[in-house]
């Protein structure tokens, strides 16, 4: 197709659906994307005719020129430079139309492959809603067993005793029931170190505490955390649920990307896909009741306890992210995806950047409060109420990520707003249409007119003999 009909095919004053190309065949979607290439590359000779154009006028003392332009004044160099500009924008704009109808047109060919070897799209589609759902099953597994939701257990009171800013005892107020397993939390001083112990229970009743590291650096009342957790059995029944989870996720990637017309697409496209589709070893199982040993040992199965749920925890924010990027092949949220991960970044690089130049002095300083505080002054701006900072880093640290907040918070509102009114404005556009197409017919009506007018004129006034 020629580039100078690139729009019939394409339109370039605004980017099509994705659900609508998607009606498209295959060879049409081919032509569309050889039209936007020529087009490209057109538009990309222009650019250099002008860049050569604009090297001779810099170097031509006598052509310049100074023109008036609708009100204003304007230089030759200032005119070539704009229009290089307006090619450019132009470019930026196919390209990303043609990135569009590249992963449009894999899909597609993807979606084409499955059909026929399945045998019809109703089976695609079930397969992608059972995975769907699979994905969802595992979520939620994983959120319950991070922050063991629903774990029985309940009613344990412990009391701290301290020694010379050392945990020396946990008295045990009370064993509450029904407990099938218990983690003891303790806080983190400000300037210190934190204090690792653990809990033993029997018949489901809290029996004993047992300090592995005191920790350094406590003052006052601190309060330790009873965090009630599932029995191993429950634990592997939940491993082994997200594993079978996993085998099918596997299955699934591999079938699709041996049948994807290319492989390094594909790759790119779900690499999330493969990392959350690994079934984690059951490392956290196995270290489960090894806390009651003594000794430096204990106090490093622990930590590498807290990596292992870490990661898990990680990896439940990647199933997240997973998610919406099956979300996004119904509505185009590529924007939203995006605000969302920069708000991720700066948020988390905030917590760490706080944590580094100074502590949280009411607080226990832990990564937590700072990750809450950098949420907060990120989103809302409202970070006095949590911690004023006091040094100079702290201070710059906190303008950026207001500023940051205030810019993402915009585009994340001005994407989502954009989707929501979508139909109203293709409807204005439509009117728009309707109204030109008025104009255009009347305009032909008025020319018929006067040609008429002409005619019968020159009827009554013959020439002259």
């Amino acid at each position: 197709m020629p580039p100078g009909q690139a729009g019939s095919a394409f339109p370039l004053d605004c980017m099509t659906s994705i659900r609508r190309l998607r009606r498209c065949s295959l060879p049409r979607l081919d032509r569309m994307h050889e039209a936007i290439s020529l087009e490209i590359e057109r538009l990309g000779d222009r650019i250099n005719s002008l860049e050569e154009n604009f090297e001779r006028m810099v170097q031509d003392e006598a052509s310049v020129a100074l023109s008036k332009s609708h009100g204003g004044y304007q230089l030759e160099l200032d005119r070539v430079e704009e229009q290089i500009d307006s090619y450019q924008r132009k470019i930026e704009t196919l390209q990303e139309k043609r990135e569009t109808l590249e992963e449009v047109r894999q899909a597609k060919h993807l979606r084409d492959e499955q059909v026929r070897i399945l045998g019809s799209d109703f089976r695609v589609t079930l397969k992608d809603g059972v995975i769907f759902l699979l994905i969802l099953c595992v979520l939620t597994l994983l959120t319950v067993e991070v922050y063991n939701i629903g774990a029985p257990g309940s009613g344990a009171e412990v009391k701290l005793r301290l020694k010379e800013g050392k945990i020396e005892q946990i008295e045990i107020l009370a064993g509450g029931q029904e407990y099938s397993q218990l983690g003891i939390i303790l806080p983190s001083p400000p300037g210190g170190s934190q204090a690792i112990a653990t809990a033993t229970t029997k018949d489901g009743v809290l029996t004993g505490c047992e300090i592995v590291d005191p920790g350094s650096g406590y003052a006052g009342d601190p309060v330790a955390v009873l965090e009630p957790s599932f029995s191993r059995s429950t634990l592997w029944m939940f491993w082994i649920a997200d594993t079978v989870c996993c085998l099918f996720f596997l299955l699934n990637f591999f079938f699709e990307c041996r049948l994807a017309k290319s492989k390094r697409w594909y790759w790119k496209r779900n690499w999330i896909d493969f990392v959350t589709s690994i079934p984690l070893p059951p490392i956290h199982l196995l270290l489960v009741g090894a806390g009651s040993m003594h000794g430096i040992h204990a106090g490093r199965v622990l930590r590498a306890i807290r990596i292992l749920r870490a990661i898990r925890a990680l990896r439940m924010f990647l199933f997240i992210w997973r998610g919406m990027d099956h979300l996004s092949s119904i509505m185009d949220v590529k924007l939203l995806k995006r605000s969302l991960l920069y708000a991720l970044i700066a948020m988390f690089g905030g917590a760490l950047i706080f944590m580094t130049m100074e502590r949280i002095q009411d607080g226990d300083g832990s990564f937590p409060e700072a990750l809450w505080w950098s949420f907060t002054t990120l989103v809302t701006g409202g970070f006095a109420d949590i911690h004023d900072p006091s040094t100079m880093g702290g201070k710059i640290l906190t303008v950026m990520l207001v500023i940051g907040g205030m810019v993402l918070v915009g585009v994340f509102t001005a994407t989502l707003t954009s989707i929501l009114v979508r139909d109203d404005e293709a409807w204005q556009q439509d009117d728009m249409e309707e109204q030109f197409r008025r104009l255009d017919r009347l305009e032909k009506s008025i020319g018929r007119i006067d040609q008429r007018l002409d005619s019968v004129i020159g009827e009554k006034d013959p020439p002259e003999s």
